[in-house]
């Protein structure tokens, strides 16, 4: 097994990051990672993404585990191969930490590249990071409290 992980503090609330991580329509207008996903980010559903930089896209099972968490799945036949992306928040105050673990299973490991994972989880956190304060800083409850 190969695992991959990054955390991030984010200055926000738990609602405006799992808005951001299950707002597939919009992967591709902020620095994700991924151009495009198709199909709805939410238990249950298998969503397929196209991940950016030309690589081909991928299909993954989506699911809610508990209130705050949330894994993506993919996995081929006769355990030869899987991935798991786990999402977990974290609420603190108002702020939450956001932490993506990445598993890598199976009979094809050794010969699987993913020695990048960890730049790319930690890109992904970071862009999590800014998008989630700027939607919370946009909400209609912060807003009224600026003015005040």
């Amino acid at each position: 097994m190969r695992l991959f992980s990054s955390e991030v503090l984010i200055q926000a609330r738990a609602a405006s990051v799992w808005h951001v991580i299950t707002d597939g329509g919009n992967f591709g207008v902020w620095e994700s990672g991924i151009l495009e996903a198709d199909g709805a980010v939410r238990a249950g559903d298998t969503v397929r993404i196209t991940p950016s930089g030309g690589r081909r896209s991928v299909k993954l099972r989506v699911r809610q585990v508990s209130g705050n968490v949330m894994t993506w799945h993919r996995r081929l036949p006769f355990g030869l191969w899987s991935r798991t992306r786990t999402f977990t928040l974290t609420p603190q105050s108002r702020q939450t930490r956001l932490t993506v673990v990445e598993k890598h299973r199976g009979l094809l490991l050794p010969f699987s590249k993913h020695a990048s994972a960890d730049l790319f989880l930690d890109r992904f956190t970071d862009a999590v990071r800014r998008r989630s304060e700027i939607l919370d800083r946009a909400t209609p409850e912060t807003r009224l409290m600026q003015h005040r």
